[in-house]
Order: structure tokens, then sequence, then C-alpha cells
């Protein structure tokens, strides 16, 4: 889905088209007989359509993003980049990757790419 996403607003951009994820959390038909919350709970369907309205408006600044929707949250989904490990020298080994797993997952000055070529730009750098 995010790929096919930003591809599309890649596309979309020169005609003026945006192209944005819902994520939504609700309670509707789609979760199994019996579960929709029609009646103005707290997971009602209807708590999601501001964000999907919204996203639809001709004034909405974003195209290739996700947002998550319901119960009266409303926030943005991301996708970052870690700093990471870098190996020294050599290939590194399984053990390596096990040894670093820490720094490999440290969220710390993370970045977020503003597309691919963003991304693998910086992930790329230390080869230059």
């Amino acid at each position: 889905m995010l790929g096919l996403t930003n591809s599309l607003a890649v596309a979309g951009t020169s005609h003026g088209i945006k192209v944005n994820v819902i994520a939504p959390a609700a309670m509707t038909r789609m979760a199994g007989p019996g579960v929709v919350d029609d009646e103005g709970g707290p997971m009602d369907p209807a708590l999601v359509a501001p964000m999907v309205a919204y996203l639809a408006h001709e004034d909405c600044p974003v195209s290739g993003e996700v947002y998550a929707a319901g119960a009266g949250r409303f926030s943005r989904i991301f996708v970052a980049t870690t700093p990471g490990w870098l190996a020294a020298e050599g290939a590194p080994s399984l053990e390596d990757v096990a040894t670093h797993w820490d720094a490999i997952n440290d969220e710390a000055g993370y970045t977020l790419p503003a597309d691919l070529m963003d991304w693998s730009a910086g992930f790329t750098a230390h080869l230059r």
C-alpha cells in the first residue's frame, strides 16, 4: 500500500491529483457479523469521516501520506529510517548483524525520506 500510494502520488502531482491512505479504526461490517458500531459508540465509523473528508478536500496540503483515524483520534503514520549500523570493513556476517541489533533499531536521529531517491541517497551516502 505504501509503495503504491507513493507511486500514485508522484504520478498524480502534475495533474493536481493527491493520493493518501486512511487506516480506519472503526467497527464496520468488514469486521464481521454483529460488530457494527452504528449507535454513536467510540468505534463508530462516523468518527473516521472527518479525516477522510479532509484528505479528499481540495485544501488538503499533503499527498503520499498515511493517516489513522478513529475513536476521536487522528494521527500520521510514517516510515522512517534509523541511522543504523555501518560495517567497518569486509563483508558483515549474520553474527555482526546480531551483535549490532540494538544500533540497527535505535530510533534516535531517524530521518523521514521524501521519496525512494532521497532514501537511497541517504542509505548509500557512505559510498561516496
